[in-house]
């Protein structure tokens, strides 16, 4: 479904300034009208009748909103947790995880940087070691990107963190196949879905993770405020929460008993971190919702190709090299990545913003930088070509 008509009129529905191109959903992208209102509704009777909201119609809300999720996500809404962000939940689990002095945690040079502070700040305390692989990130096998993995563990690695698709460049590890490896090889698996759901199909039961973390923020299009992590029943009881609240003394024995909180006692000791703002949990159904107005996932996902496609021709042509790999396999299809080399990201960044209004940043990994373009499906064939007209302005710019 590539009739620009039909997008053009999908637009409509977003929240979006007509003089700005945002080219970063994988950021944070812009909010559907219908899940705005939702959300607005949702803060108003808050604002209300905020001890009712809370205590008696905030359980109701959160439990069906996890069982819709649960259900996009194929998994039992049992085993998931929904909290504000990936951030927080790769956290909570680094946080939690019990490894002997010179354990080794596998992970590859094109990480999110803020996670890897996460594991940087407690390896530094236990004594862990944080190993880095080369990713083969321009790859078009995913055969490579498997065995680049079983090269690098050691008789030290006891878990292995990686992205579902990478920040960095938009590639698409095969992820359903790193997670057998780690379990083959006794080896915990803790993955950051930051960019996952709703650019790629996401089937948490397939890929069987022990621990899985996403936003929904991103290409779900829901509110900041609202992520989720899934934890492997068999893992369960080694979490421990952020924060001490009011679910501390559940009965590790009743676990997934219904607490009439809306959700188990295992998932009130690792959600409720005091009062706040958890209305934009509650509204991932309307933004699951609205997906299917747009023809579900499977045209979006075609949407975002066909834009992705186009980019890479039309920068090809100021002679930049796409990065982000061919086979679609490897890719999302949503974020693509291209060679840029730029001695101050911040400097461009700022620039194409500031002189054509354009959000696309650079992103670096490995001593390289590359230009990262998020085709969202509301994004239009007239926004890249503004694209390309403020690269053609940067270069002749020397």
């Amino acid at each position: 479904m590539n009739d620009e008509t039909f997008w053009l009129d999908a637009r409509k529905q977003i929240c979006m300034d007509p003089a700005k191109v945002n080219l970063n959903a994988g950021t944070l992208s812009p909010t559907p009208k219908p899940v705005l209102k939702a959300v607005t509704e949702l803060r108003q009777r808050m604002a209300e009748n905020p001890s009712d909201f809370c205590w008696r119609q905030l359980p109701v809300l959160i439990e069906h909103s996890r069982r819709r999720l649960s259900e996009y996500l194929h998994c039992d809404p049992l085993n998931l947790l929904l909290i504000p962000n990936v951030t927080f939940a790769i956290n909570m689990v680094v946080s939690s995880l019990k490894s002997d002095r010179g354990s080794e945690i596998l992970t590859t040079d094109h990480e999110y940087g803020a996670m890897m502070y996460a594991w940087q700040r407690q390896a530094d305390r236990n004594g862990w070691k944080i190993s880095s692989l080369e990713l083969p990130h321009r790859t078009e096998d995913p055969n490579e990107i498997v065995r680049a993995f079983e090269r690098a563990i050691t008789p030290a690695t006891r878990a292995i963190f990686f992205s579902h698709v990478t920040t960095i460049t938009g590639l698409r590890l095969p992820v359903r196949d790193l997670c057998t490896l780690a379990r083959r090889r006794g080896l915990l698996s803790i993955v950051d879905g930051a960019h996952a759901p709703g650019m790629v199909p996401v089937d948490l039961s397939d890929i069987g993770a022990d621990f899985y973390g996403a936003n929904c923020h991103k290409w779900l299009m829901a509110p900041a405020g609202a992520g989720f992590l899934h934890v492997s029943p068999s893992h369960k009881r080694e979490m421990s929460p952020l924060i001490t609240s009011w679910g501390y003394e559940y009965d590790r024995e009743e676990m997934d008993a219904d607490s009439h909180w809306g959700g188990s006692f295992w998932q009130r000791d690792l959600e409720f971190h005091g009062t706040l703002d958890r209305t934009p949990q509650m509204v991932l159904p309307e933004a699951l919702d609205f997906r299917t107005t747009l023809g579900g996932d499977d045209a979006i996902i075609k949407r975002t190709r066909y834009l992705s496609d186009y980019a890479t021709q039309r920068l090809a042509a100021c002679g930049l090299a796409r990065v982000t790999p061919l086979n679609n396999q490897l890719n999302g299809g949503a974020l693509t990545a291209f060679d840029f080399p730029c001695q101050d990201v911040l400097a461009w960044r700022d620039w194409i913003w500031n002189k054509h209004h354009i959000e696309c940043p650079i992103t670096t990994a490995a001593r390289k930088t590359f230009l990262r373009v998020s085709t969202g499906w509301f994004n239009t064939i007239k926004e890249i070509d503004r694209l390309v007209e403020a690269i053609r302005a940067f270069q002749s710019s020397g």
